[in-house]
C-alpha cells in the first residue's frame, strides 16, 4: 500500500469498543478510524457524537460496500464472527476481530481457506500478545530458554471485576436495539466462561511453550463459579498444567513459566485495562543471569492496532495469525471434550 496510514472501520460499538478499541484508537500510530457500524441506529449515534465520526452505517453489507476504509475491525458477539469476517474478507477488507475467531473450529477452518484464497490479512484480538511484557517472553524463550520441559500458567477472573471497572472505565453507552444473536452465547455459563477467558489463556500457553498436543481436565463447580485444572502434553515433549477459575473470590492473577534447557522464564500479568506490562523474570543458564525487564506503561489494544496496520501497509505477518485462531479454538473444543468424556483429549495441529 501507498499511503502510510490504515483506514479502518469499526463493526460493533459495544462495551469492548468503548472501553478498550475506540481509547486504542486515539492513541495508535499509522491507524485512522473513518467508519462506524452497528445495528442500533440510536448507540451508533451516540458513539459517532463521541468519537467525532459521521460516516455512520447501521447495514453492515452497506458499511463494507461505501465506507472509505482498508480494514475492518470486527468487536461483536461471538456468533456474529465468522459471518462478518465471511463478508468481510469477501469484499476486499483485512481483518481484525476479536477472539476467539469463532464458535467452532469448523467455521474457523474456513477462515484459514478464505485468508489463503484472497490473500488478505486476518489478525484475531489476543490482544495479550501485544503486552511489552508478554512480548518480551516469547522472544527470550525462542532465543535462549531451549527444549522446553516445563509449562504451567494460570488465569483466574475475579469477582471484583466489576467494581474494578466501574473505578476505572466510563459508564458504556447502551442500547434496547442492539442486536442479539438468537443462540445468546452467556446462557450456557460453564462454556461462555471457558471460551471468552480460555481464549486468552490458551493462547498464550501456545504463544510462550509451543504446541499443546493433548490434554486431560477436570473442572469444578463450586458457589456457582467454574474451575478448570489440567495437565497439557506438549509436542516437544514437554508436560505443563493449567488452572483457570471464573471467577475467584479475591484479586485478579494470571501468569505462567516456563522451564527448558537453557534457562526459564517467569511472568506475572496484570488486568488489561490497567495499561500495565507483565511483570518478567528470566533466566539465562549460560550467563547465570537473571532479566528483568522494566516495560513503560502500555496499553495492549492500542499495540494491537499498530501491529495489524504494519503487518497491512508493510506486508508483514499478522500476530495472531488466523491459524493460531483455528489453533486456539481447538484446544478450547479439546478441553470442553475432556471434561465431558473424563478423558485425555488429542488435539490436530499444523506442524508446518
Amino acid at each position: 500500500m501507498k499511503n502510510h496510514v490504515l483506514k479502518i472501520g469499526l463493526l460493533g460499538c459495544g462495551p469492548i469498543s468503548q472501553f478498550a478499541h475506540l481509547p486504542a484508537f486515539d492513541r495508535a500510530r499509522g491507524v485512522q478510524l473513518t467508519a462506524l457500524c452497528d445495528a442500533a441506529e440510536d448507540l451508533l449515534e451516540a458513539v459517532g457524537r463521541r468519537t467525532g465520526i459521521d460516516n455512520l452505517f447501521t447495514n453492515h453489507k452497506e458499511f463494507l460496500a461505501h465506507a472509505d476504509m482498508d480494514a475492518v475491525l470486527i468487536a461483536v458477539s461471538d456468533p456474529f464472527h465468522m459471518p462478518l469476517v465471511r463478508d468481510s474478507l469477501e469484499a476486499g477488507k483485512h481483518v481484525l476481530v476479536e477472539k476467539p475467531l469463532g464458535t467452532n473450529s469448523k467455521e474457523c477452518a474456513e477462515a484459514v481457506e478464505l485468508v489463503n484464497r484472497t490473500g488478505l490479512k486476518l489478525q484475531v484480538g489476543s490482544m495479550k500478545r501485544h503486552d511489552p511484557g508478554i512480548d518480551f517472553a516469547h522472544q527470550f524463550i525462542k532465543e535462549r530458554v531451549g527444549e522446553i520441559l516445563s509449562v504451567s500458567g494460570w488465569y483466574c477472573d475475579t469477582l471484583f471485576r466489576p467494581a474494578m471497572q466501574q473505578a476505572l472505565l466510563p459508564t458504556p453507552l447502551t442500547s434496547a436495539k442492539s442486536l442479539k444473536s438468537p443462540n445468546d452465547p452467556r446462557a450456557d455459563k460453564q462454556h461462555y466462561s471457558l471460551v471468552t477467558h480460555g481464549a486468552h489463556l490458551f493462547d498464550i500457553l501456545r504463544y510462550l511453550g509451543g504446541e499443546i498436543s493433548a490434554v486431560t481436565v477436570k473442572v469444578a463447580n463450586v458457589f456457582d463459579q467454574y474451575s478448570w485444572h489440567g495437565l497439557m502434553e506438549f509436542g516437544g515433549g514437554g508436560l505443563g498444567h493449567f488452572e483457570l477459575t471464573i471467577k475467584q473470590n479475591c484479586d485478579w492473577s494470571e501468569g505462567y513459566n516456563v522451564q527448558g534447557s537453557g534457562g526459564g522464564v517467569e511472568v506475572r500479568t496484570f488486568l488489561p485495562f490497567y495499561n500495565r506490562p507483565s511483570e518478567v523474570r528470566a533466566f539465562d543458564a549460560s550467563t547465570e543471569q537473571w532479566y528483568t525487564p522494566l516495560g513503560a506503561y502500555s496499553n495492549p489494544y492500542k499495540r494491537q492496532l499498530e501491529a495489524f496496520a504494519r503487518s497491512v501497509l508493510n506486508d508483514e505477518p499478522t500476530n495472531p495469525d488466523v491459524r493460531d485462531g483455528l489453533a486456539a479454538v481447538r484446544l478450547l473444543e479439546a478441553v470442553e471434550e475432556s471434561t465431558i468424556q473424563d478423558k485425555k483429549v488429542e488435539i490436530a495441529f499444523d506442524q508446518g
